[in-house]
């Protein structure tokens, strides 16, 4: 168990101390000189011009060989950057119809999205991202789900969420694409401290 101790009002600046029942396990690992793995996410954003054929393709990488991608998320911004008039948090969804992610040899969706916001065709786009939270944190629907509704998804949210963790015609558009994998480091303890070997 960790203790928080933050250092003021605006928490700028926060610490995490062991509990006291948790310090002699601790110290009992250090003078052992122990490996302790530890798994956390990291992200990491990719940006590209789109460019004006009306099917292009995307390649992303993690940084490092042994991170494992489980999450990706793309997301279409017309005409924002640089212009502190627009609001950055607002998506566009460009006329989307369909989009897949290649991730060793293996198709997310296995089926075609056939999207036409036009017509309100979006609905499984939709369901998935309003569902990332449930999956990527594991907890109920009722308290994680998305509280977006289908026609601010469209207008405001049209984020596209591939699930990958079981392993555009317009100009002046930019693709964001926010990769989430899980990451390993290790601590070792040379008998007084512990240090990182990543």
């Amino acid at each position: 168990m960790l203790e928080k101790h933050v250092g003021n009002d605006f928490g700028v600046c926060s610490t995490f101390f062991p509990a006291d029942t948790e310090k002699f396990s601790l110290y009992k690992n250090i003078e052992l000189k122990v490996f302790l793995p530890v798994a956390y996410r990291t992200r990491q954003c990719d940006t590209i011009t789109v460019p004006q054929a009306t099917v292009f393709s995307w390649r992303l990488g993690v940084k490092n060989a042994p991170e494992k991608p489980r999450w990706i998320i793309v997301g279409f911004q017309t005409e924002k950057s640089g212009d502190q008039e627009k609001n950055p948090a607002v998506f566009d969804h460009v006329n989307v119809n369909n989009m897949y992610v290649m991730l060793n040899s293996t198709r997310y969706p296995a089926v075609d999205y056939n999207l036409f916001f036009a017509n309100q065709q979006y609905s499984r786009v939709y369901g998935d991202a309003s569902m990332f939270g449930v999956k990527y944190f594991g907890m109920d629907e009722l308290i994680t789900r998305s509280n977006i509704s289908p026609v601010d998804y469209k207008s405001i949210y049209p984020l596209f969420v591939f699930d990958v963790s079981k392993q555009s015609e317009k100009l002046n558009t930019q693709a964001y694409a926010v990769v989430l994998p899980d990451k390993l480091l290790t601590f070792q303890s040379d008998g007084s401290k512990m240090s990182v070997v990543y």
